[in-house]
């Protein structure tokens, strides 16, 4: 059985130096009511950090150059391809023998849509995903285009195909990334209904955001897939959106890139507990969005702040689990619980243990100082009563050496609390032990029916 072709990108992005040309187009802009027309280019710069830039060659208008160049302006528009641009005007220069003037336009918004999405039906959509893990381990390899990993996520309804770039290029834009600290291109995303029926942009555009919150936590930091292309049946192009790539690089995440499969058994769930409810939604992008930043460098001098922010996630996933789902408790009886006792509750719904145990040891030598009366309880009582210590001016204790074990074991109950309320059952990277990203373990919880 022969092979299938790998996922080619659609566009150059081979090269980080120079920007890449998304589309070209004609172009109207009006500065101070002075109109200008010409073409520009939509670029992808991706050094020193990506962003959308229209790049303008402009002709026309009764004004010198000079005033042209230096001008500061007051009202200004911006129309692409007939199509109104929001955004604000930067660098204005004008052209060898002031033949041309040239202006750069950045949009205010994106992904930047130039064509009618809900009438444009597709059969498959191709987004680039830029910083994404050099996994393998995927459960569909064998189906897999030769020398490309693949991860296969599937909901109920929509199948998202995650492929390398072939001929070992994701690992050479890997040895960039983490030389330079660039955005690269790593990975081709191929988005299909599971009955094989067309879809509009728009039902794209709902998926991919599904994707980005769900590789975001898969990730532990940003990473969207952007650019999209709508294909027809024939290979025909539909339609396309266009974004710049949001890419961090996290420390650790639960994620173990050598077990891709962890991914592929997860989505599901996610994506239903996702599609339960607007609240659910709502909750798991606030959330996965806290936990994001909060998962930064352990030692880094944001440590406080990512400690605060993890447990605001903890809580709010707490809200809505105890409150709104379960209705275990009112509102109120919830905001008159003690924050270590909300979370004591969702560890123990969840199956997620609260003992303190030397995998945190600066929290467990310190709290074998304390005296009685002052002993943390178990994991919630400890990181709530430090991150208290960070908020409140006035503490009785000295809790400055547990910063960063607080700041794991935060992350740490995050994790799994997500995993434990999509129903996940399988391994994962434990950050508070493993001594390697290869590492992992069968999650506290066992597995689940």
């Amino acid at each position: 059985m022969s092979r299938p072709q790998p996922l080619m990108s659609v566009y150059n992005f081979t090269s980080a130096q120079e920007p890449v040309i998304l589309s070209k187009g004609t172009v109207e802009v009006s500065l101070d009511g002075t109109v200008y027309r010409g073409t520009a280019d939509l670029l992808l710069p991706l050094i020193p950090s990506p962003r959308l830039i229209f790049h303008a060659s402009l002709q026309g208008g009764e004004i010198s150059p000079l005033v042209f160049a230096f001008k500061e302006t007051t009202e200004s528009s911006f129309s692409f391809s007939g199509l109104g641009i929001e955004g604000f005007c930067g660098a204005r220069k004008v052209g060898e023998n002031f033949e041309n003037w040239e202006l750069d336009w950045h949009p205010k918004f994106e992904p930047l849509v130039l064509c009618d999405m809900q009438s444009k039906n597709s059969v498959s959509a191709i987004f680039h995903l830029f910083n994404f893990p050099d996994f393998n381990g995927g459960q569909y390899q064998d189906a897999a285009p030769a020398g490309c990993a693949q991860l296969i996520l599937t909901s109920e309804e929509w199948t998202f195909s995650l492929q390398a770039l072939p001929d070992g290029a994701t690992r050479e834009a890997w040895k960039r990334i983490k030389a330079e600290g660039v955005c690269c291109l790593t990975h081709m995303v191929k988005l299909e209904r599971n009955d094989g029926k067309p879809f509009s942009g728009k039902d794209a555009g709902e998926q991919c955001h599904l994707l980005d919150n769900f590789l975001a936590f898969v990730k532990g930091g940003w990473c969207t897939a952007v650019c999209g292309v709508g294909l027809a049946g024939n290979g025909e192009k539909t339609w396309t959106t266009f974004a710049s790539p949001r890419t961090s690089n996290p420390p650790y995440s639960w994620f173990t890139p050598f077990k891709a499969s962890q991914a592929e058994r997860l989505f599901p769930m996610f994506a239903n507990r996702w599609q339960q409810s607007d609240e659910w939604r709502e909750c798991l992008q606030t959330v996965i969005y806290w936990y994001t930043q909060a998962n930064t460098s352990g030692r880094s001098l944001s440590i406080d702040t990512a400690i605060i922010l993890a447990q605001v996630a903890l809580e709010r996933l707490a809200h809505q689990y105890i409150v709104v789902d379960r209705k275990m408790v009112s509102g109120k009886g919830f905001d008159d619980l003690w924050a270590s006792d909300r979370l004591r509750m969702l560890f123990s719904l969840c199956g997620i243990p609260s003992e303190i145990t030397h995998a945190v040891p600066d929290i467990s030598k310190k709290n074998d100082g304390f005296s009685n009366s002052s002993k943390w309880l178990d994991g919630p009582h400890a990181i709530a009563d430090i991150r208290n210590s960070l908020v409140h001016p006035v503490s009785k204790k000295d809790v400055r050496g547990c910063y960063v074990d607080a700041w794991k074991l935060s992350l740490w109950y995050l994790e799994l609390s997500v995993l434990a309320l999509c129903g996940y059952g399988g391994t994962y990277t434990n950050r508070l032990t493993a001594t390697y990203t290869s590492d992992s373990e069968s999650v506290p919880w066992g597995q689940k029916a």
